[in-house]
């Protein structure tokens, strides 16, 4: 590995997180204000609506702010460059900044894969049985992330071996979940709208069932990304996840605006 490219790896994937967070935060501010109106005019608006879309649009903008003080320190601080490779080797480290943002991105995909849950569970007539099976994988998902988290933390070293094969079958929970989530959405709205499709002569849900499944795929192929340049053990594989969280942001934003756009809990 050449000691820098890990650096501008990281310098990437900061400017990567910069393009994604843009595109999206005219939008994201816009419909804020859109659900504002909506959630003090219609008294029956879920406050998880607009409560989701704060909660994961504030942990993007934290992330940003992180990682612009990670690389300020990484690349300007006198105790770290003044040591050959010592950009290099501050990145590949264990450090606060490091341990943040990756808390960050691990609390908002736990938030979004509840979320996705508390959808399957409405759209599912409250199907406890399903979503029982569904929290005991979040539960094990959850548990192999801590895992992996702790395994890093002690060696104080990012591409620590073991932790490297824990974070493998981390990332293909994960996938299986979301295939799982927003596939069983999907289905269950597809069905619904076919129900109901001699009465109206349209399928009501399908601009929310091709939401879904887009978002879904976005999200999914991001975890794949992240899994593949993890396993080949380039310099992208450190900082990938730092652009993975914009993805884990923008999945659950992109979900609230179907909910706005016709599927709503009370018709689920």
């Amino acid at each position: 590995m050449s000691p820098p490219a890990v650096d501008r790896m990281f310098i990437t994937s900061v400017w990567l997180q910069c393009i994604i967070y843009g595109a999206y935060k005219f939008n994201c501010v816009l419909f804020g204000v859109c659900m504002y109106v909506i959630f003090i005019r219609n008294k029956s608006a879920h406050w998880i609506v607009p409560l989701s879309c704060i909660f994961h649009f504030s942990m993007a903008t934290v992330h940003i702010i992180i990682s612009f003080l990670y690389a300020l320190q990484g690349l300007t601080d006198p105790a770290v460059i003044s040591v050959p490779y010592g950009s290099t080797l501050y990145f590949a480290s264990v450090t606060a900044l490091w341990s943040t943002m990756t808390g960050l991105y691990l609390f908002n995909v736990l938030v979004l894969h509840f979320l996705l849950i508390w959808r399957f569970y409405l759209v599912w007539n409250r199907n406890l049985v399903a979503t029982i099976i569904l929290l005991i994988l979040e539960v094990g998902h959850l548990a192999t992330a801590l895992a992996a988290w702790g395994m890093v933390t002690h060696s104080r070293e990012i591409d620590e071996p073991i932790a490297l094969h824990v974070a493998t079958a981390l990332f293909i929970l994960n996938i299986v979940l979301t295939i799982y989530l927003t596939s069983g959405i999907a289905y269950r709205l597809w069905r619904a709208g076919a129900d109901t499709f001699d009465l109206t002569g349209h399928n009501a849900y399908k601009p929310a069932i091709y939401t879904i499944i887009q978002c879904g795929a976005l999200y999914t192929s991001s975890i794949v990304v992240i899994c593949i340049l993890r396993l080949s053990g380039k310099p992208a594989g450190l900082v990938a996840p730092y652009v993975g969280i914009q993805f884990a942001t923008l999945t659950p934003l992109l979900l609230i605006v179907s909910l706005k756009f016709g599927v709503r809990h009370d018709q689920a």
